[in-house]
């Protein structure tokens, strides 16, 4: 295969790695992640990972949501050799509907709008005012397809993005890491040669994407009175990249990001770089990508933030291995993953241009196979975790029933309590009689006269002593 269909078969086979090696962290702070896996490195046992919840469990090496929803865009791509925005929500929703679902750890935001799609209604009309990264994943193989044709590229990001997102922060986003694969293809040694550069490329082609989309898509925006800086949020927060390039430390780094993310009214405070907000989580990536000597460095680095690591994860997976190439991706993660060869054959189809039938697999088929394998394994170890609760709660009841029964041995002469006419007194109960609380007020008033002539005995004995 040519150098140019290594860098497309490494970008799907770099997503899935991404995107499987992210799946123990998801949803967890950064703290939380060393806490439990300190540094994550390699495919965690997923026996291990996810025994804190049996509904979060995931097959190891089995890549989910972010990555099939690239797939299914390029599976239209290759088979059809054309762009059809209505074509590509279709088999969207094909995996949606498909036996109750085939997609794998599916967000919120999609799963709404495609119930709302399933409903009927306009080809955008589904879309949320959320400004995640829901939307990038299947957006990244238009970069591969459409490699020659700028204008193109921007509209097919937009219309693309808008199936689900309709927040111009999401849509940039999109638009800016989708460029990043753009420039990668063309020329991959530009993160190492010229990265201002190619920030500034970006960050241009960016502000021209968020430009195009208020004057031809206004009109499937969110309301109007939204304000206009937001439409810029993300070319505007690339511009601090080039001094983030320059500083060593990546604290510091990170920091500088939060406080530029949090500057554009996100819906919520931004408190880790991989939270679902298109300015800060992009901004990280590209951090991550233009600063990683290799492709594990990149990919580790960004998962181990945990939040959206799956798919922070599946899109850093995807832009390094556009610029490492599949031949320099780690063998003993590429063996690891599911379906791999199919993964490296929908590249090596994209870049060619056309399907191979020779050797390929149904995609929707193949979708099926591992999402009901993967439902089946879940199911069984949910049954396996409520029989031990139920076991757990009979061993605290026989337990408390044992106490009781030690408890209520104190005395063998006393009748069941259902049987007792009145409760029985407490020396029946106990075993011995109560004490009088005279003689006890009396004691306890004996005992503070003794203290204070003790105290008056003391006092005077040193005084003689004091005297002499």
């Amino acid at each position: 295969m040519e150098k140019s269909g290594e860098l497309y078969s490494g970008f799907f086979a770099g997503m899935a790695i991404g995107d499987a090696l992210g799946a123990p962290a998801q949803g967890l702070k950064p703290a939380r992640v060393a806490q439990l896996f300190g540094l994550i490195s390699d495919f965690l046992d997923p026996d291990e990972a996810f025994e804190r919840s049996p509904r979060n469990w995931r097959s190891k090496g089995l890549y989910s949501f972010p990555t099939q929803q690239a797939l299914a865009v390029a599976e239209f791509l290759i088979i059809s050799n054309l762009y059809d925005a209505r074509m590509i929500r279709e088999i969207l929703l094909t995996l949606f509907t498909e036996r109750g679902g085939l997609y794998r750890g599916m967000d919120e935001i999609f799963h709404k709008a495609m119930n709302n799609t399933s409903l009927g209604g306009d080809l955008f009309s589904a879309a949320a005012p959320h400004p995640g990264i829901g939307a990038i994943s299947r957006c990244l193989p238009l970069a591969l397809f459409f490699k020659n044709n700028d204008e193109e590229l921007r509209r097919a990001i937009i219309e693309t993005s808008l199936l689900t997102h309709n927040d111009p922060r999401a849509i940039a986003g999109a638009a800016a890491l989708t460029r990043v694969a753009s420039l990668l293809i063309r020329d991959p040694n530009l993160p190492k040669e010229k990265p201002e550069e190619m920030i500034e490329d970006i960050r241009h082609f960016t502000r021209k994407s968020e430009e195009f989309l208020q004057d031809h898509y206004r009109e499937h925006l969110p309301a109007a009175d939204m304000p206009i800086p937001l439409y810029y949020a993300m070319s505007d927060s690339l511009r601090i990249l080039p001094m983030c390039l320059k500083e060593k430390n990546k604290d510091l780094v990170k920091q500088t990001i939060l406080t530029e993310a949090n500057r554009h009214q996100p819906p919520f405070g931004i408190s880790v770089v991989n939270q679902d907000f298109a300015p800060s989580a992009v901004c990280y990536l590209l951090y991550a990508l233009l600063t990683s000597r290799t492709f594990g460095m990149g990919v580790l680095d960004v998962i181990n933030e945990g939040k959206e690591s799956r798919a922070m994860g599946a899109l850093i997976g995807g832009l390094s291995g556009v610029r490492f190439g599949r031949s320099v991706l780690p063998e003993g993660w590429l063996d690891q993953i599911e379906n791999s060869d199919q993964i490296i054959l929908r590249g090596k189809e994209l870049y060619q241009g056309f399907p191979d039938w020779n050797e390929r697999r149904d995609f929707i088929l193949l979708e099926r196979e591992f999402t009901e394998k993967e439902g089946e394994e879940i199911r069984r170890r949910r049954e396996g975790w409520m029989r031990e609760k139920e076991r757990a709660k009979e061993r605290e009841k026989t337990s408390r029933a044992s106490k009781m029964k030690q408890t209520s041995g104190i005395n063998p002469n006393l009748p069941p309590q259902e049987d007792a006419p009145f409760a029985p007194p407490p020396s029946v109960v106990f075993g011995n009689d109560p004490p009088d609380p005279w003689k006890v007020k009396k004691d306890k008033a004996l005992r503070g006269r003794k203290r204070i002539e003790w105290k008056e005995n003391r006092r005077r004995s040193k005084k003689r002593d004091d005297e002499e």
